[in-house]
């Protein structure tokens, strides 16, 4: 994990292609249990609401994330994302810079916020609570997600197995002491990630 290392370092319905998940467990083949993030195949966004106009979507380019994932022990997985925030991308560069800077992500000083999962409740086989310590600006609390795995299967390029998952929060971003323009732009700001994971081999 190239870009972990480098800085310092979320995750519905499954839907197995051919058989149930507790068939798949039983009866096929002993799946992987270390995963990585696909960032090919990844959206990390965001909305935040400008003076009840308009929405800004936005999105983080660049980040890294490793999950234990059993299938048979769903409630033991842990898992742990990094992601880098000059990477942010809103579709307008003058705006990135400014996000970069100390009125925001402060970039320079704070080049990641990261994600370790302290609990992982499964509700059913397919969603989750996800409960980690989020860290942003340098300040830890308790953030909260709910995961929706959609699909774990073969892909049919790689012929290897994949996690399909989509993760929902909202981050309080005042909290952290990012509060430049607090009374004109959002401060609970809600995340969408979409994306998958691919399984580690072990060596």
């Amino acid at each position: 994990m190239k870009y972990m290392t480098k800085t310092s370092a979320v995750v519905g319905l499954l839907l197995a292609a051919t058989l149930p998940l507790s068939a798949m467990a039983a009866s096929g083949p002993a799946l992987p249990q270390h995963w990585e993030l696909d960032l090919a195949h990844t959206r990390i966004g965001f909305a935040v609401e400008h003076l009840g106009y308009s929405t800004t979507m936005g999105r983080f380019k660049q980040a890294e994330g490793a999950v234990h994932y059993d299938i048979k022990k769903p409630n033991e997985t842990t898992m742990r994302f990094a992601v880098d925030t000059a990477s942010i991308d809103t579709g307008w560069e003058a705006r990135d810079e400014h996000l970069r800077n100390k009125d925001f992500f402060n970039s320079e000083k704070y080049p990641t916020m990261t994600f370790v999962s302290t609990d992982v409740t499964f509700i059913n086989p397919q969603q989750a609570k996800v409960t980690g310590d989020f860290t942003l600006l340098g300040k830890t609390k308790p953030l909260t997600l709910d995961v929706t795995l959609r699909k774990i299967a073969e892909s049919p390029m790689t012929k290897e197995p994949v996690i399909g998952f989509r993760a929902t929060g909202t981050i309080d971003r005042s909290a952290y002491g990012m509060t430049t323009f607090a009374k004109m732009i959002t401060n609970e700001v809600p995340i969408q990630i979409d994306g998958e994971l691919t399984y580690i081999k072990m060596h």
